[in-house]
């Protein structure tokens, strides 16, 4: 890095710390700001992009792992469906035959009240009983019937449901990849912003990075001291932070009497290649 650049972000750690340079310097001081806070936009946009291409892989994972879940499903309501007809159509052979037998108690009890005598008397005594229960057989059948219609009712609108399940499952995993395709996208395009910031402001992304932080440090710094230095116990409170202050204001003019006060030397850029 060069060292008028180099001096800049030293004025930008003095600047946020409350102390004034000139004019030249306090510009450059706002312009690193500027950089760096573009650097720390460039990060954030990176990170959130990151984080929504991972939370797209997981839907496209899930919709992945649900598929078969949905196939499975809809074969079983395929299943119940047919077994559904078939208990529908047996059922309905059942009533037929309880007709058929209705109609034979019947004849036989004709047959019984034209006989005389107990023979007579024991038809009549059958086929009421086997009407009777011909009666309760065919109900039960019907009852059976009517379950097996809505069984059957119910389903096909699963059937339905699932079929929509499964569309609707096909739209999330393709929106999941068109998802992650604009990802891929995006953070190629972020790529190429990153390569032009750095040739645009010289500076390393890291180093952007570290000095934003200090100056957030630094301006915390300087409001906590100058609160407490109102306060009424503003002596020994201040002298109690002298060392932990003491060494940081050294270290600033340290730097600051390495840096060259005049002649610009070749920029970061211009050092990297």
């Amino acid at each position: 890095m060069s060292a008028p650049r180099r001096r800049r972000w030293i004025e930008v750690l003095r600047r946020t710390a409350g102390v004034a340079g000139d004019e030249d310097v306090a510009r450059g001081a706002s312009a690193t700001l500027d950089d760096a806070a573009l650097w720390a936009a460039h990060g954030e946009a990176q990170r959130a992009l990151a984080e929504s291409a991972a939370r797209a892989e997981r839907v496209a994972a899930s919709v992945a792992r649900q598929r078969p879940l949905i196939e499975g499903a809809a074969e079983r309501a395929t299943l119940v469906a047919a077994r559904s007809e078939g208990l529908a159509a047996g059922a309905a052979r059942a009533i037929e035959s309880f007709e058929r037998l209705g109609v034979v108690a019947l004849n036989a009890g004709l047959e019984g009240a034209r006989a005389e005598g107990p023979q007579g008397r024991a038809l009549l005594l059958l086929s009421d009983e086997i009407r009777a229960n011909v009666t309760r057989g065919a109900d039960a059948a019907t009852e059976v019937a009517r379950a097996v219609n809505e069984i059957a009712t119910e389903s096909t609108e699963v059937r339905r449901q699932i079929e929509r399940s499964r569309a609707e499952s096909a739209d999330v995993g393709q929106h999941a990849a068109e998802l992650q395709a604009t990802a891929q996208q995006a953070a190629r395009a972020l790529d190429d912003l990153g390569v032009r910031l750095r040739k645009a402001t010289g500076i390393d992304p890291e180093v952007a990075r570290l000095v934003a932080l200090a100056g957030e440090h630094a301006r915390g710094l300087m409001t906590a001291l100058s609160a407490l230095s109102t306060g009424p116990q503003a002596t020994p409170v201040l002298g109690a932070l002298r060392p932990v202050v003491a060494p940081l204001a050294r270290l600033l003019g340290e730097i600051d009497a390495r840096a060259p006060e005049g002649g610009d030397v070749q920029g970061g850029d211009e050092e990297a290649s």
